[in-house]
């Protein structure tokens, strides 16, 4: 096709001979070309390159090779890959408009009238600030304001609106959005409409964002161990699309957010009878199969409710037999015994959980009980949930002991117990659970191999641990032969061990400590 293309631009032919030109195999169309182009300077532009073939791009450029010196080939891609494949001689990554020339564009097409008061330009730059630099929401919004009627009430109207409603809006999709999202494999669009369950200018960690599409079932792997891999490739897909924007937080925490155009815009892709976000829970019934004007609708496998300040969780929650996803966000709010008993009696095929306690739910694979002040015992039917692969425990001050039946959790990746001040030990089932790729601030006796409790040994078929582990060694001395049994030579993907030492076993010398764990070199090992 874009050699039959490049011959109607060369000959100057009508537009009706392509039809003539379909008869004609592609190596005689190239061989044609490289007959005009020989001893020539030509610029050929291939403008918005969606995906890339290297055997249809080394016959192209193959031909045009053929040129005089200086001749040159221009690509435009929304694709960081395409730019790398094409082994390009310069690259241009283009960076984010500023709000003067949003502005700018915005201005050129709907505030061309001088009669217009001073008051719409507030607006308008406003409209612009929204465009957050992204060319192609200043596009939308540049087509949207030509077909608008605009003045200062039409201005303020459209700014306080979801500019994605507009019945136009379809129309720039396809053709500002085809390449951004339509050419994203089914996989990776599964990953991105899944954020419509957040608020907008919600901030997330890039981490707990890929074990939302785990839990999920997103990052089907053959091989379990590779899906945080997968989430890693997913999400840089995404991000190459312009679909994040990195925020740091206090701490120096790395978390990422969606563009809110971006965000109105998964919004509007996502099918209403699949997601489902209560803007504000003042009620102690839901029901999921229909709605009120007070209730925003984006369906029922996937569920948001914003509890009102000084509201409870609902008691009932009618419809949610098929719900997978359910996030309360609340600065606080009762959670009663028989509302939990409610909800899963009726959600028996949840698979995020972040709220609080809970037990029976088998699909269960991601739970967060973080800032549960008052929570002092897990009981022992959590480890009977063997699908769970993350289990946020943070701020439980109170928690005075985990299941001994952890060790039944061997699908679990991800445990969190920072702040967990009232734990005095971890269970020896810990030792059982392979999978476990992060694990904060754990207990462990290094002075004996003690048949109930978590010892230093018990790291020894922990080898898929990455990053930073916290350990706190508790004891009268340090074993050497569980020091040994530790295996950390192992621990490939291990950077730093924070060692916490408590009781006589301080008295030790850190320098005793290090040579009996006989780490690798490039492991630190940090006491504090």
């Amino acid at each position: 096709k874009i050699a039959r293309k490049i011959i109607l631009s060369l000959e100057g032919l009508e537009h009706d001979s392509l039809r003539l030109l379909t008869l004609v195999p592609l190596q005689s169309l190239l061989d044609r070309i490289q007959r005009k182009i020989v001893n020539k300077k030509s610029l050929l532009v291939l403008d918005g390159v969606g995906r890339y073939d290297c055997d249809d791009w080394e016959a192209l450029r193959a031909v045009f090779q053929h040129g005089m010196s200086g001749s040159g080939i221009l690509v435009t891609t929304h694709e960081h890959s395409v730019a790398g494949a094409m082994e390009s001689s310069y690259k241009f990554c283009l960076g984010k408009l500023s709000d003067e020339l949003c502005w700018m564009i915005l201005r050129e097409v709907g505030l061309n009238d001088d009669t217009l008061e001073y008051a719409v330009e507030d607006i308008g730059r406003e409209l612009a600030r929204r465009c957050e630099g992204l060319p192609f929401a200043a596009k939308v919004l540049e087509d949207a304001i030509r077909h608008y009627d605009f003045g200062i009430r039409g201005w303020d109207v459209f700014l306080r609106n979801c500019i994605w409603k507009s019945p136009r809006i379809p129309k720039y999709m396809s053709k500002i959005l085809s390449l951004s999202y339509c050419n994203l494999p089914l996989s990776v669009r599964r990953c991105l409409s899944y954020w419509a369950i957040f608020p907008k200018n919600f901030e997330i960690s890039k981490t707990l964002l890929v074990q939302h599409w785990m839990a999920q079932g997103y990052l089907y792997s053959s091989d379990n161990l590779e899906m945080e891999l997968k989430g890693e490739e997913y999400f840089k897909c995404l991000e190459a699309h312009s679909c994040f924007q990195y925020c740091t937080r206090d701490g120096g925490m790395l978390t990422c957010k969606m563009h809110s155009l971006v965000h109105d815009c998964v919004q509007s892709l996502s099918p209403d009878d699949l997601m489902m976000r209560f803007e504000s829970v003042k009620h102690l019934t839901l029901n999921l199969s229909s709605w009120t004007e007070e209730v925003k609708v984006v369906g029922t496998y996937h569920l948001v409710m914003m509890i009102a300040q000084g509201a409870g969780f609902p008691m009932d929650i009618s419809g949610a037999e098929k719900l997978r996803t359910l996030v309360a966000v609340t600065q606080g709010c009762l959670i009663t015994s028989q509302a939990l008993s409610n909800l899963f009696k009726q959600s028996k095929h949840l698979r995020l959980l972040d709220l609080s306690l809970t037990s029976g739910l088998i699909n269960l694979r991601y739970l967060s009980l973080a800032g549960s002040k008052v929570l002092k015992i897990l009981p022992e039917t959590l480890c009977d949930l063997h699908n769970l692969q993350s289990l946020d425990l943070t701020g439980c001050s109170s928690l005075r002991k985990l299941p001994d039946g952890m060790g039944k959790l061997m699908n679990l990746r991800y445990f969190y117990t920072w702040c967990c001040s009232s734990l005095t030990s971890y269970p020896k089932g810990i030792s059982c659970l392979t999978s476990l790729r992060e694990l904060t601030n754990v207990i462990a006796r290094a002075d004996h191999n003690d048949a109930k409790e978590f010892t230093l040994g018990d790291f020894e078929k922990l080898n898929n641990l990455c990053g930073h582990v916290r350990v706190k060694l508790v004891g009268n001395a340090i074993d050497a032969d569980e020091a040994t049994r530790a295996n950390l030579w192992n621990k490939k993907d291990l950077d730093r061990i924070r060692i916490n030492l408590d009781g006589d076993i301080g008295k030790e010398s850190q320098d005793v400590i290090k040579k009996a764990l006989n780490p690798p070199s490039d492991l630190n090992i940090e006491f504090v």
